[in-house]
């Protein structure tokens, strides 16, 4: 009896760490990548996927302190043979979390020159109204911007922002704007401010019903860009499905829009339900290298926030030439720029090399 009981022991003993080592392995798998397993948009992963860097270092952290107690174990020992499988698949998946955060990118970024046919696009979320409104002007205006999307603006907030555009040098710019579902104020919303470059825009109302405020748009004289300044829901608990929807709404809007541009706070990172997998709709943050830089909130250092605020683009009209995620004083995000150009159809000439008709 006694033989038999030793036997089994080490039998159990294996199992366990076995047992351990792949729960280990499974938990961090769908806590560092959660939309593989189809639990990106639920909580609590959506929250804690939001901020892929801190993620990979508290893996990281873990992977550590696992380590640290196989080593204060006997050589050869249980809890050391017990702790080293954990330790190494938490240090696998923090590496994974941490080599997706570089591959995105955490740089500040940069615009090349703007070509004849370059369209630029600004997102700014402006938290109700209180950012600085020459800071936002400034940002058209230095960056030669076509297109600002404000979310968390008011209608007066955002025609003073296009008349100190003007002032400043920079371009009429028309306003179009659309209240925040649920405001009981009727008064904020989100805010298209269109150059004059095209002509008149008009209000096409296109992802209008059942949305926190999006505002599309498409040029009068059908020339120019198909735009889009978009706010969704927040993923707090009682709004997930809803904001779900709506990101998954505004990603497929953009993926079967020829020639849309999409601009604005969609309260959702890459790794999220939508923009995971956003078939026919390119990040321009995650092509040129600022996707992982965070925009909310701006009050954290840029690498520790998360990627909130997009602009989005038809993947086989635009291709991005390059971003910046830039400060903004009195707001709680940091804004986006980006630099589009016109994707050359076969056979045709660069976007670079004629005057386009956008």
């Amino acid at each position: 009896m006694q033989e038999g009981t030793a036997g089994r022991r080490p039998r159990a003993g294996a199992a366990l760490v076995v047992g351990t080592a792949v729960s280990a392995a499974v938990g961090a798998a769908v806590v560092a990548a959660p939309h593989w397993w189809g639990l990106g948009g639920t909580r609590p992963f959506a929250w804690a996927v939001s901020f892929r860097l801190p993620l990979g270092l508290g893996l990281a952290g873990l992977a550590g302190l696992a380590g640290l107690v196989g080593l204060s174990g006997p050589r050869g020992g249980f809890r050391r043979q017990l702790a080293a499988p954990v330790a190494a698949v938490l240090g696998v998946a923090a590496a994974g979390s941490l080599g997706v955060t570089l591959t995105r990118g955490l740089s500040a970024g940069s615009l090349p020159p703007a070509g004849p046919a370059d369209v630029t696009v600004v997102a700014a979320n402006v938290r109700f109204a209180s950012a600085d409104r020459d800071a936002v002007a400034d940002l058209v205006v230095r960056h030669g911007a076509d297109a600002l999307s404000l979310p968390e603006a008011d209608l007066a907030y955002a025609r003073d922002v296009a008349a100190r555009v003007a002032a400043a040098g920079g371009p009429r710019m028309q306003v179009l704007f659309r209240t925040d579902r649920g405001d009981g104020r009727d008064r904020f919303g989100t805010a298209l401010l269109v150059t004059d470059r095209w002509g008149p825009y008009r209000d096409t109302g296109e992802l209008d019903d059942g949305f926190k405020a999006v505002v599309t748009a498409a040029p009068v004289a059908g020339e120019g860009p198909v735009l889009a300044a978009a706010h969704t829901a927040a993923p707090v608990s009682a709004l997930l499905e809803a904001w779900r929807a709506e990101v998954a709404a505004v990603a497929d809007w953009c993926g079967a829009t020829p020639d849309a541009l999409v601009a604005g706070d969609l309260n959702a990172t890459l790794d999220h339900p939508g923009l995971a997998g956003a078939d026919g709709c390119v990040d321009a943050g995650r092509a040129t290298g600022t996707g992982a830089r965070g925009t909310w909130p701006q009050r954290v250092p840029a690498a520790l926030g998360a990627g909130i605020d997009h602009v989005l683009g038809h993947a086989a009209s635009w291709e991005p030439a390059g971003t910046v995620v830039a400060d903004l004083p009195g707001s709680d995000h940091r804004a986006v720029v980006a630099r589009w150009r016109p994707v050359a159809a076969p056979g045709t000439a660069s976007p670079g090399d004629h005057e386009g008709t956008r």
